[in-house]
């Protein structure tokens, strides 16, 4: 019984976004790994859920915070199942409640590294959320595929093969979104929509941004105190003229 509370007390001063990390990788394996028509979709949702709770006490969240996530998260978790049984987890309702699962997430770690870094600077776990909320990002632009997909009822992605399911595959929707974070382009799909067309911009740009301007800065200022992001975004003092000494 010691045993086991001292693993709860050290798990709750780790405060650690490698939880939430965890749980968004399950997020992406699951939208991958499960076939379109299974029920078993909806624990695609209660990952979401998962990594909601444990984003608002990793940062600390204020008690009206959680119980609203709490909240959502439970009827989140609910509808989930209901479209899960009655097989509509690829309707524009489930994939709009997976894009808002993403969308709460994310809101609840960026306020927590905010405060974080305000109080004790950039520390590890500020990078490791900053590096979740990388993930997440990836993650809300698959969701959003398969959403302008369900909505306009016409394929957003061509395949260069026959794998593609009309109604549009979360799975593909996923990949070719990590496809395009990452900037790889392997061209075995391709966006063909407006929409989607945009979506993939706006995901590589900001992806490649994120990455060089904000992860870079946070590691630059890792350990440095509350004052380290701040003299890390400071620009360079610009070097004095050679005077007549000089030369």
């Amino acid at each position: 019984m010691t045993h086991r509370f001292n693993l709860v007390r050290r798990a709750e001063a780790s405060h650690s976004y490698g939880f939430v990390m965890f749980f968004v990788v399950g997020t992406i394996v699951l939208a991958v790994a499960i076939p379109e028509s299974s029920s078993w979709r909806a624990s695609i949702v209660v990952c979401q859920a998962l990594a909601a709770v444990i984003a608002c006490w990793t940062s600390d969240a204020p008690q009206r915070v959680f119980r609203i996530v709490l909240i959502f998260s439970v009827l989140g978790v609910l509808g989930a199942i209901g479209l899960g049984v009655f097989g509509g987890t690829n309707s524009p309702a489930g994939r709009a409640m997976n894009v808002l699962g993403v969308v709460v997430v994310a809101a609840v770690i960026i306020r927590g590294i905010v405060l974080d870094i305000e109080t004790e600077g950039v520390r590890g776990r500020a990078v490791a959320g900053a590096l979740t909320i990388y993930l997440l990002f990836g993650t809300l632009c698959g969701f959003v595929y398969g959403l302008e997909e369900s909505i306009s009822n016409n394929p957003v992605l061509h395949a260069s093969n026959s794998t593609l399911e009309a109604n549009g595959s979360t799975s593909a929707n996923m990949y070719f979104s990590f496809v395009t974070l990452t900037t790889v382009g392997y061209g075995d799909l391709t966006p063909v929509s407006g929409g989607a067309r945009a979506t993939a911009i706006f995901e590589a740009l900001v992806g490649q941004l994120y990455l060089v301007g904000i992860v870079a800065t946070l590691g630059g200022a890792l350990g440095k105190g509350r004052g380290g992001l701040k003299n890390e975004l400071a620009p360079e003092a610009a070097s004095a003229p050679p005077t007549n000494s000089d030369s």
